[in-house]
């Protein structure tokens, strides 16, 4: 297993529609095409942390051009555009655990 850590530092006045945008359209399309999250998390100080799993890479790389794909997330980011910016700024961290199997 693989997983990405997704840490956005969110612009604090808009935290109610991030949190409504990522529920309403890019959940579904996530979990359509096999994406599994761990969790989401809200900071302290306004950054919005998410952690989601794959099987491995390639099921990451497999599930993200199968998301880009989807006619759902352009209308995903159209309506982003329209109430833009929700975050400043994103980083992506894959991990993997360290935890022994069994």
């Amino acid at each position: 297993m693989i997983y990405r850590m997704r840490t956005y530092k969110a612009i604090k006045e808009k935290l109610g529609l991030f949190h409504e945008y990522f529920s309403k359209y890019l959940l579904p399309i996530h979990l359509k095409h096999g994406t599994r999250l761990i969790g989401r998390w809200e900071t302290e100080d306004g950054r919005v942390v998410a952690i989601f799993e794959y099987d491995n890479k390639e099921s990451y790389q497999r599930i993200s051009g199968a998301i880009e794909k989807d006619p759902e997330f352009t209308k995903a980011l159209e309506y982003r555009k329209s109430v833009d910016p929700l975050f400043d700024d994103y980083q992506d961290t894959f991990m993997v655990s360290t935890l022994a199997k069994g």
